[in-house]
Parts: structure tokens; C-alpha cells; sequence
């Protein structure tokens, strides 16, 4: 909980901390009055909302399970274009930390296969009046990528959008989208798949980047949230 707390000022107010904050009061209270809680699940409604309750744990446990059964790099390191999805920037303009390592993955791609275009996309940060596009072809120039080889699409707003975009972007340049690989966190990769293929990039590939330890349960509880609302409501 106190991890949590320091995260929120640190950084900012997710759904997956919101997650960790209950989970952590959950436990607390559960521990602190244990014998109450035995006592009141023991029999009739109480025991079956303990079932309920259960099943409903060993579910979420399977389904995480399963999404980090993705966390690991498919890409070959040949393909035509490589896209990078925004993340957010600190107040300064900067990209954020989650997102300086999806860059940072981003130049060691290009290290290894120079001749790929890069696709940056990323609408206007809620901190300031600037794109995480612009920012992030900034990082990547400084970093030694030419120019010309970054393609930014400044529009979008959420995941699907990255991938909608992207595919406009590539198709319009002449660039194939037949071998393509994005690059993000090792637990986004499973929903991101699912996303680019309905966008229409059916052999897409994945890179997995690290994430910092110090937010990485809260962002995988918050994408299996994210990953349970998109199968059962298609969001």
C-alpha cells in the first residue's frame, strides 16, 4: 500500500494502483479480523459469496497468467518497419519512463536492422501542448536515428488508434505492412497483437522491452483488466 501511495506522487493515478491500493486494504482487513470473516463465509450466503469471490481470484490468476504467456520478443530483426506505441511524457516534455525504454528499444532495433522505417505515433500529452510523436522522434534523432527514417503519426489517442494510424502511414509511404513488428512493454504485447490484427496487420511482430520494477504489478493488473474488458465487451 505504502508502495502504492509513493507511486501515485511519483508518478500518477492508474487503474492498476487503484487495483494494488484495494487489493493491500483487502488483505489487511481480511488478516486483522480473519476469525470474523471465517465465521460469517462458514455456511449459507456468506459461503457461497466466498466461492464466488474464489473462483473469481483463480480466474483473474489464470488470465494473467495467460497474458504474460505472451511477454517475450517474436520480431527477426528484418522486417520493413518497426512501430513504436506512445506511452506518455513527464511535465517537461520528456518522454516518461516506460516510454524511454520502448525508445531506447526502439535504437537497439535499429542498431540491428538499419534499413527498417520507424513509426513513432502518439496524440498530444495531457501534460503539455505537445505530441508524444514529436517527443519521441526528438529522443530517437538524438539518439543517432536519421530523420527520414522516423514516419509520426500525431493523432492518436488510445492503442487501436496507434495501430489504425500506423497502418494509413505505412500504407501511404509505399512501406509493406506484410513485415512489421511494434515495440512495448512485455505485458502489453497479448491485447496489442489482438489490436493490430483487427487494424490489419496479420503477421505483425513483437518486441518486448523492460519495465520498471517499481510499477510493473500495477500495470499488469491494470492490463488484465484491460484484457478482460476487451473479451468480454469487445472494448
Amino acid at each position: 500500500m505504502l508502495n502504492s501511495i509513493v507511486l501515485i506522487f511519483r508518478k500518477s493515478f492508474t487503474l492498476g494502483l487503484a487495483i494494488l491500493i484495494c487489493i493491500s486494504a483487502g488483505r489487511f482487513i481480511l488478516g486483522r479480523y480473519l476469525d470474523f470473516w471465517l465465521y460469517i463465509t462458514d455456511s449459507g450466503i456468506g459461503y457461497m459469496l466466498k466461492m464466488v469471490f474464489l473462483l473469481g481470484i483463480s480466474c483473474f490468476m489464470l488470465l494473467t497468467g495467460y497474458v504474460l504467456s505472451f511477454a517475450h520478443t517474436t520480431a527477426t530483426w528484418d522486417e520493413s518497419a518497426v512501430i513504436v506505441l506512445g506511452c506518455g511524457l513527464e511535465e517537461d516534455g520528456t518522454p516518461a519512463p516506460t516510454l524511454r525504454n520502448r525508445l531506447d528499444g526502439c535504437v537497439e532495433y535499429f542498431n540491428r536492422n538499419s534499413d527498417c522505417f520507424i513509426v513513432v505515433t502518439g496524440g498530444y500529452s495531457r501534460h503539455r501542448n505537445e505530441t508524444e510523436s514529436a517527443a519521441m522522434k526528438k529522443y530517437l534523432t538524438e539518439k543517432g536515428i536519421p530523420a527520414h527514417r522516423i514516419l509520426t503519426d500525431d493523432q492518436a489517442v488510445n492503442t487501436r488508434e496507434n495501430f489504425e494510424n500506423s497502418m494509413a502511414l505505412l500504407t501511404a509511404n509505399g512501406i509493406s505492412v506484410d513485415n512489421v513488428c511494434y515495440i512495448t512493454n512485455s505485458f502489453h504485447i497479448y491485447r496489442r497483437s489482438v489490436y493490430a490484427r483487427q487494424s490489419g496487420f496479420w503477421g505483425i511482430k513483437a518486441v518486448s522491452v523492460k519495465t520498471d520494477r517499481a510499477v510493473f504489478i500495477p500495470a499488469v493488473l491494470r492490463e488484465v483488466c484491460g484484457v478482460a474488458m476487451m473479451m468480454f465487451f469487445g472494448y
